[in-house]
């Protein structure tokens, strides 16, 4: 405690060396929190666009349905039974599951213009008989919007898919443009000769068609392939000839960070004859983004307080310069070496802990303001922006003072080592 009390008072005696250097850990602490909670909420704005846009926590196939996933195979499916659907939901955990359908089409555009539509704006937007390939997700809207709530934010015109076994369908904002076709009225559509048509293979490889009406259109909030739309479970089931069945159960949990366990226990509650698997499993190129991006940011926080504490080493260095005579009366009076060097460690650890805290408090301040008015980053090939809101937890600050202590206790550690080294003779008769 002495030497505590000591070193505390040595650091005033330079006081704006002193501050020079608390304002330079308190900068590097700051900064650190301040990038760290960026991450975070980039991460989680990249992650909930998986889970909470479009895959889901958890996702429950037939076995073997994910090595074939980019064909689609309406052939291993499933039976959509009341039975099956509370064996998944008793599972601990399970906040809310729906099913789906996911399979490849074409849609054909009718040769004349739907009735009460403007005009295209120009000959490109001109859709009349247009026929193109797309990928279809069919699921009941009412499950799904408890399971991906985030799609109901990427809601571009028009509404929402309004019932399970309506005759319509959403597609993305930039292909419904380019095949010059708008969202139509619900209340009072046009005639069903001037609906597009959705053609799809069953599962025997018969060619089925369905008119469907354009109830809305979707924003992207990343950037990917723009051949996307949404079906209503029944109306895909008839379609395809699927009536009674899926391709894919997916689930949203409590709690995201218990994936894993509901994915084991789901396994163990449904057999061999299914395959359950977590959104990183399915999407692994997201999770290994998320790893590169903690692995980038720790490289940068290493370089920047490296260069603090340069700053700190050089702080301790002119200390011991001024205090020689100091050094060599202490040891003189039977101080001994190990003391010496304990009292610029000291020096070094009071400075790191008040600097640590003063910006670990900053930083964490910065962030809850940052949090609140959001962060607005336009996307490369998206049409919305996303809104990045930063976030720390209260560990992560623990840690960064944590650190700071550390690194200026290591950053005095030679200057200390060299004021140890000094002989009291030589150092008393220094000028």
């Amino acid at each position: 405690m002495k030497l505590i009390t000591l070193a505390a008072r040595n650091l005033t005696r330079n006081r704006r060396r002193t501050a020079i250097s608390l304002a330079a850990l308190v900068l590097g602490v700051c900064v650190m929190v301040l990038l760290r909670a960026y991450i975070n909420g980039q991460q989680r704005v990249t992650q909930d666009g998986v889970v909470e846009g479009n895959l889901g926590a958890v996702v429950i196939n037939k076995k073997g349905y994910q090595a074939n996933v980019q064909s689609s195979p309406l052939t291993l499916d499933m039976a959509d039974s009341e039975e099956l659907r509370k064996r998944i939901a008793s599972v601990e955990g399970v906040k809310a599951l729906t099913a789906r359908i996911a399979f490849g089409a074409m849609l054909s555009m009718p040769d004349t213009q739907a009735e009460g539509q403007p005009p295209p704006a120009s000959e490109e937007d001109e859709g009349a008989g247009k026929t193109t390939f797309l990928y279809m997700t069919a699921f009941d809207p009412k499950l799904e919007a408890q399971v991906t709530p985030r799609r109901m934010d990427w809601l571009g015109t028009g509404s929402f898919l309004s019932s399970v076994d309506a005759s319509e369908m959403m597609l993305n904002a930039d292909m419904a443009r380019s095949l010059g076709t708008q969202v139509m009225s619900l209340q009072s559509p046009p005639p069903e000769d001037q609906w597009p048509a959705l053609l799809a293979s069953d599962r025997d490889g018969v060619l089925n068609g369905e008119g469907v009406k354009l109830s809305g259109t979707l924003v992207s909030a990343t950037p990917g392939d723009r051949r996307l739309g949404y079906l209503p479970l029944a109306t895909a089931q008839r379609l395809l000839r699927m009536e009674g069945r899926v391709t894919e159960y997916a689930l949203a949990l409590n709690r995201l960070e218990d994936a894993p366990r509901v994915r084991d226990a789901l396994k163990a509650q449904l057999g061999a004859d299914y395959e359950v698997h977590t959104w990183d499993e399915v999407q692994p190129y997201v999770a290994e983004l998320l790893k590169q991006e903690d692995s980038l940011f720790g490289i940068i926080i290493f370089i920047f307080l490296f260069v603090v504490l340069l700053g700190v080493v050089n702080v301790m260095l002119m200390n011991v310069l001024e205090r020689v005579r100091e050094i060599g009366t202490m040891l003189a009076v039977g101080m001994r070496r190990r003391h010496i060097i304990s009292l610029f460690l000291m020096e070094g650890a009071v400075l790191g802990l008040l600097g640590g805290v003063i910006g670990a408090l900053v930083g964490y301040a910065l962030t809850l303001w940052l949090n609140q008015k959001g962060i607005r980053i336009p996307a490369p090939g998206a049409s919305v922006d996303s809104i990045i809101r930063p976030v720390i937890p209260l560990t992560y600050l623990v840690r960064a003072t944590v650190v700071a202590i550390v690194g200026a206790s290591l950053a005095a550690l030679w200057p200390a080592y060299r004021a140890s080294r000094l002989r009291p003779v030589e150092a008393l008769s220094t000028s």
